[in-house]
């Protein structure tokens, strides 16, 4: 019950401080920048050239920002013109290639003697047909149309909206005429497709053709300047520091870029407020975040009596987020003009979070629209988790030293309905992840050279299955009904593993595809890029990544292993492509060793098919990628 007061204090609050608009004070689309904004205006900021800029932003302030805080214009004796409407976005195709990123391994779930796999062979190597194929390598190409609009009501309020375009579509993949979603039977035979076909190709529908809809509108939220400070609310976008945790997946506002190569990104439920400190260059931000409602009823036959207007069907069980920020951030041109002046430029913050969910409701055999057992299936939760993300970047010259530090603690009880049965006990959470990046800049700042070194701690307790090496496989809970034994180690019961945000992106193989993210590791990136002539960049990196818990990787073994990346782009106007390539060489964290036959010696679970002759044990094989981009952003 104190959640929802608190959460109406602060919308009540909010609301007050709004009524009070000044209408001059946030130039058209909110300002630029902000986390939480990742709207066109950041879009086309970091895409466009130097005169759409000047045509279509309003000047950068000169007080220091907060993510997720608009930026505020200096005052004007005469109003700006503004655009009604500014849309914003890009276009985007990639291919990808990828050839034995299995690691020579095998994954046939239907055969748990295997033991997994890093990543899934091509089809044709279970088929049973007579010389059937098995081709080490898999091709493809995708594309998303993204579009940003952003509608101003006048010069201090506007509405931000993201949406997507058959996103990440796989072209050729939704043939007209041909479903999956199981309605073929013996009587029923799918389409005569392939040469049969003319190569049509049919909307993209969820739960029929696809995993998405054809446009999917993924954010939308409003943004209103007062007089003391900005009101945001609805789903936006959230990132914060090197983006190690919190990430958008688009606009960064602290280097002004924007991440063209994203597939995910943060997007949170909240309700803000922001301001400068008086007499200090910091701000503060406060925000109300609604992490998890669970059952609404418009999922359940609830919405019979009220089909247009859904409401929460139970407040207890909500997961409820409260965040504080305080910062000193300049806006991307103020920071690097500062450094073009022989001045030293320095950035920071703390960036807080509590979350908390008392009860929970057990989702287990329940169906959209159906009647839910609350019964037998509403537990207790008891959830607590407390977050600090601290962040830094300080400039010189032509140096640059950028880091971040995540914490966090915490407790939850009762996992029984997700684990054992019995397993009403208290799991402590004790996780944190870091990086740290140098970058020096020379040659008219033609060339960088730097080195980033990070870390995200982990656990004792390996994927299931072993062999199955991405973090959607890992085993977070642990073995909490171990931890109801009065004679359990406490090791048992803490929850350890930390994992970078995967649009953090540290390499090509490894981390973005084998495992997903950076968890249980430490890694060691020197890298170096030169740019050739305008626009045309060539940038090369080398990546060695260490286990922090030797016991959960697949080898039970210290290293992954090292990566080689190059990547050579070029960008002009509003046009980016660019091809990038890798090899990776696993090491003994990714091998899948024999079992033991010593007593109490370690089994791993690799295991052979006698009829085929094939064996998922041995040294991993080396991987390797190709994938090239073109985007058109607007």
């Amino acid at each position: 019950m104190r959640y929802s007061i608190s959460r109406a204090l602060v919308g009540i609050a909010c609301i007050a401080v709004a009524a009070g608009t000044a209408r001059a004070q946030l130039g058209p689309g909110g300002g630029m920048p902000g986390v939480g904004s990742g709207s066109a205006s950041g879009a086309t900021a970091a895409a466009a050239d130097d005169k759409d800029k000047k045509d279509t932003a309003t000047e950068a302030p000169k007080a220091a920002l907060l993510p997720t805080t608009p930026a505020l214009p200096p005052m004007r004796a005469r109003k700006k013109h503004w655009k009604m409407l500014e849309l914003g976005g890009y276009w985007r195709m990639r291919t990808d290639w990828f050839k034995n990123f299995n690691l020579n391994y095998i994954d046939d779930p239907a055969n748990p003697i295997y033991g997994g796999s890093p990543f899934p062979r091509a089809l044709g190597c279970t088929a049973t047909e007579v010389n059937h194929p098995c081709d080490d390598s898999l091709a493809s190409a995708n594309m998303r149309l993204r579009l940003e609009p952003v509608f101003n009501i006048d010069d201090g309020t506007s509405v931000h909206v993201q949406a997507d375009a058959l996103d990440n579509l796989v072209l050729g993949s939704t043939p007209t005429g041909e479903a999956y979603n199981n309605i073929y039977t013996s009587s029923n035979p799918p389409p005569l497709t392939g040469a049969f076909n003319n190569g049509t190709q049919a909307p993209p529908v969820r739960g029929v053709n696809n995993v998405n809809d054809s446009f999917v509108i993924k954010r939308a939220w409003a943004e209103v300047a007062t007089p003391i400070g900005i009101v945001k609310a609805g789903r936006m976008p959230n990132s914060w520091g090197m983006g190690i945790y919190h990430n958008s997946g688009g606009y960064d506002p602290i280097s002004g870029d924007y991440d063209y190569d994203g597939d995910y990104g943060d997007t949170v439920d909240r309700l803000s407020f922001s301001a400068q400190i008086p007499g200090t260059p910091l701000r503060a931000m406060i925000a109300a975040d609604w992490d998890l409602t669970r059952l609404v009823s418009s999922q359940t036959n609830a919405n019979t009596a009220n089909p247009e207007r859904p409401y929460d069907l139970d407040n207890a069980s909500n997961t409820n987020g409260y965040v504080a920020v305080i910062s000193k951030l300049d806006s991307p041109q103020d920071f690097k003009d500062t450094v073009d002046r022989g001045d030293t430029a320095l950035n920071y913050g703390v960036y807080l979070e509590y979350k908390g969910q008392k009860w929970d409701e057990d989702l287990t055999g329940f169906t959209e629209g159906g009647t839910f057992d609350s019964a037998d299936h509403y537990i207790p939760r008891n959830l607590k988790s407390y977050t600090a993300d601290l962040w830094g970047k300080i400039a010189f010259g032509g140096a640059l030293f950028e880091g971040e530090l995540v914490g966090q603690t915490g407790s939850v009880e009762n996992l029984q309905n997700l684990t054992a049965p019995d397993a009403y006990t208290t799991e402590r959470i004790r996780k944190a992840g870091g990086a740290l990046r140098f970058t020096y800049k020379a040659l008219d700042n033609k060339l960088k050279v730097g080195l980033e070194a990070g870390f995200a701690t982990g656990d004792k307790w390996a994927n299931t299955p072993r062999g199955n090496t991405n973090v959607a496989y890992a085993n977070l809970l642990g073995m909490p009904s171990e931890c109801s034994s009065a004679t359990s180690s406490q090791s048992n019961c803490t929850l350890t593993q930390f994992m970078f945000n995967p649009e953090y992106k540290v390499d090509l193989i490894l981390w973005r595809r084998l495992i997903g993210a950076v968890t249980n590791a430490a890694y060691f990136k020197p890298f170096i890029s030169y740019e050739i002539t305008k626009g045309l960049v060539v940038k090369l990196s080398d990546v060695t990544s260490l286990a922090l818990k030797q016991a959960s990787t697949p080898g039970d073994s210290l290293t992954y292993g090292n990566e080689i990346d190059a990547d050579i782009g070029y960008q002009t106007g509003h046009l980016y492509t660019g091809i990038s390539g890798g090899v990776l060489f696993p090491f003994g964290a990714m091998s899948h060793p024999e079992d033991s036959t010593a007593v109490g010696g370690t089994t791993f679970g690799y295991g052979s098919n006698t009829t085929t002759g094939e064996q998922n044990f041995g040294d991993p094989g080396t991987a390797y990628s190709v994938q090239t981009r073109l985007v058109l952003a607007f």
